[in-house]
């Protein structure tokens, strides 16, 4: 075929011609978040005041039977003979009954007749409110900003021969009330959160395939035809008029194309025959749509089902393995709490490059299933297990399956996806994993709550079977072959070798992937746990500080990698996230508080939104001017480097601690991520932008 149908087929496909979904995407998005925002804060105030409404009377009524429980024991003492006056040890009684109900913040006897009930009034008032929208706004109010309100006082009559003689009067803590409706405030707007961005996940997903793929399709098509180009146009696999509109405008083209087809035949060599080649080249009559069938959505659902799966465990995993710790362990309970996570990480860091190569080998599809083999496996030991030993093992061989499933998805990113679209892309992928991780470890630990840790991995398995079909069904096999490179005479077939004398893939290695993940997995992983629970954080607070990361790099990485497209600068965007985000963890020294870390965390969520996307782009720019690396290699490696960060980020973090204090050691670990960035730009600098391949 000439360079005419060439140029036909490769023109912009709207330029110049009509759009039926110009702005249709975002609209669509924008609409749907507006509902789904408006729908949570409704359910988030329905939610706290039917519990405000149900606990309020709850407590008072515990608050009664704790002055009856004091008023019997004073009317027993009577009854046998000791007079009012003269009972012993009441004080102590009541302050150890004080102690064991935190809902009571004081109970006294009060000597003579009082009042009527106090508790009464208020109670009813409360009741009156009901879930009007003012007195909800109104509770959720009170609950954020703390407004201290009256304490409410139950009092109970201490009778003796008709008299009153006192009043035990016990008195509800506000506090402890404000507190739990804190919590379950809190505790529903995780869920909500959770919630939506699974919705917002489907959301987008069959908008793209439902609406938006088709009507560009028919978008090509109207505007290709009336700007003379007859190709056969591709059609999606789904039904509807769309397709339908499609077909029809090919079967007219197809029809003019055999007319011609026909006149050509009987002709011989001559103007005539040469005019109607021109033509049918002209109009692309012969050629067929290359439209790729495969797409960045196929991966998106499957990915982001697995990655929940996964994630499932995150919250509770410690604590799963300190109650089965058995003697027969392989090391110390303390140890075997943090092993699991250590061992996960470390085979997948082994692994990943393996996992590269059968990508390459087997294609992206193939590989996703297999890999649900291991990790359901690994789910299901886990579930059996008895000892630290057997949770052990079944984490190792989740991480084989994890290891195999995420490179084949990114490969996957990778392939589809445009080279001056590469950060968006790896935005994407980013964002799957920060939304699953967002959800998985904040419904995994209302799980754990509800069915106790080991039905949990049952779950994980169910979600990820899920997975696996979802995979089956959306993942295409029309990918774009492996980019093949002649390899230099004389170079290593190996391509670690390769990728080892490529200075600027390691230098982006060295001293940005590894401290990133330094920083995730020894600070975020380990020291803010700990440290808040130094700080008599409970299991629910800590886990809302970590979650606040993903919430931010949801958002946040996706404008920050189409910035980076934009600016095409994407190792100097890596370089400044990472000083920043050493400099950002120098701000715990001498400010370590609960609120400092939470406003550490979430800085680095926004420093490391600016970092993920730009970090693999980076790297596989640098990779592909080494010979014979495709993408899924330098991915595969890259993933390795990340988790030798992963590996050693916990170890580097535990061992400061045994000597520092947590502001000296979150100092020392931000000045050093952030000295290794400064040396970064400056052998960027020193070296130009482009990577240097030595011979």
């Amino acid at each position: 075929m000439s360079d005419a149908s060439t140029s036909t087929a490769d023109k912009p496909e709207t330029k110049g011609g009509i759009s039926l979904i110009s702005g249709f995407s975002r609209r669509l998005f924008l609409s749907t978040t507006l509902a789904m925002i408006v729908a949570a804060v409704l359910s988030l105030m329905a939610t706290v005041v039917l519990f405000n409404t149900s606990l309020r009377p709850y407590l008072l009524e515990k608050a009664r039977a704790v002055a009856e429980s004091v008023q019997h024991d004073i009317a027993y003492a009577m009854e046998i003979g000791i007079p009012f006056d003269k009972i012993r040890g009441l004080d102590a009684h009541i302050a150890t009954l004080v102690a064991e109900h935190p809902e009571v913040a004081d109970l006294r006897v009060v000597i003579g007749n009082g009042t009527d009930d106090p508790a009464s009034q208020p109670a009813a008032e409360q009741a009156a409110q009901g879930l009007g929208i003012v007195g909800a706004i109104h509770d959720v109010a009170t609950i954020l900003l703390q407004v201290e309100s009256d304490a409410e006082v139950v009092a109970v009559d201490v009778l003796h021969e008709g008299q009153v003689l006192a009043k035990v009067e016990a008195r509800l803590d506000e506090s402890y009330l404000n507190g739990k409706m804190t919590s379950v405030f809190f505790d529903t707007l995780v869920i909500l959160i959770a919630v939506s961005l699974v919705a917002l996940e489907v959301v987008v997903v069959l908008s793209t395939s439902q609406l938006t793929e088709p009507f560009r399709r028919v978008e090509r098509a109207v505007n290709g035809r009336a700007a003379g180009d007859l190709r056969q146009y591709t059609v999606g696999a789904e039904k509807g008029r769309l397709n339908a509109f499609i077909t029809r405008i090919n079967a007219q083209n197809a029809a003019l194309r055999d007319r011609l087809a026909a006149a050509m035949q009987g002709l011989r060599e001559g103007d005539l025959l040469s005019s109607l080649r021109h033509f049918g080249d002209r109009t692309g009559l012969f050629a067929q749509d290359k439209g790729q069938k495969a797409s960045i959505i196929d991966a998106r659902i499957p990915l982001f089902v697995f990655c929940f799966a996964e994630e499932l465990q995150k919250s509770f995993l410690p604590l799963f393995v300190a109650e089965f710790h058995r003697e027969s362990d392989l090391f110390s309970r303390d140890i075997m709490m943090g092993l699991p996570i250590s061992a996960f990480m470390f085979v997948i860091a082994a692994f990943t490059p393996f996992a590269g190569k059968l990508v390459d080998k087997f294609g992206n599809k193939t590989l996703f299933l297999a890999g649900l083999v291991p990790a359901v496996g690994g789910y299901l030991v886990c579930y059996l297990a008895q000892s630290g030993n057997e949770i052990l093992a079944g984490r190792a061989l989740t991480a084989v399956g994890y290891a195999i499933i995420t490179i084949s998805c990114q490969s996957y990113i990778a392939t589809v996806v445009p080279a001056e679209k590469r950060a968006r892309g790896m935005a994407i992928f980013v964002g799957v994993l920060m939304a699953a991780t967002m959800c998985g470890t904040a419904i995994g630990a209302i799980l754990a709550d509800w069915l106790g840790y080991k039905p949990v991995f049952l779950v994980a398995t169910i979600f990820a079977l899920i997975a696996g079909l979802l995979g089956w069904q959306m993942l295409s096999t029309d990918l774009p072959k492996p980019e093949k490179k002649k390899a230099a005479p004389g170079a290593s077939r190996s391509p670690v070798a390769t990728l080892m004398r490529n200075s600027q893939f390691v230098l982006i290695v060295l001293f940005c992937a590894i401290p990133a993940k330094v920083i995730l997995t020894g600070f975020l992983y380990l020291f803010v746990p700990i440290y808040l629970a130094s700080l008599d954080a409970t299991q629910t607070e800590i886990g809302r500080v970590m979650m606040l990361y993903s919430l931010i790099i949801i958002p946040t990485s996706p404008l920050a990698s189409g910035f980076a497209d934009r600016l095409g600068k994407n190792l100097w965007m890596v370089i400044f996230a990472t000083i920043a985000s050493g400099i950002v963890l120098v701000g715990l020294y001498q400010s370590t508080s609960a609120a400092m870390v939470l406003a550490v965390v979430a800085a680095l969520g926004v420093v490391h939104g600016f970092l993920k996307a730009p970090l693999i782009v980076a790297a596989m720019e640098a990779a592909e001017r080494s010979a014979d690396i495709t993408r899924t290699g330098a991915l595969s490696l890259l993933r390795t480097s990340e988790r030798i960060g992963s590996v050693i980020g916990p170890v580097i973090v535990a061992t400061m601690l045994v000597y520092l204090d947590y502001g000296e050691v979150a100092a020392i670990l931000g000045a050093s991520v952030a000295v290794l960035g400064v040396i970064m730009a400056l052998l960027s600098i020193k070296g130009g932008a482009s990577a240097h391949v030595t011979s």
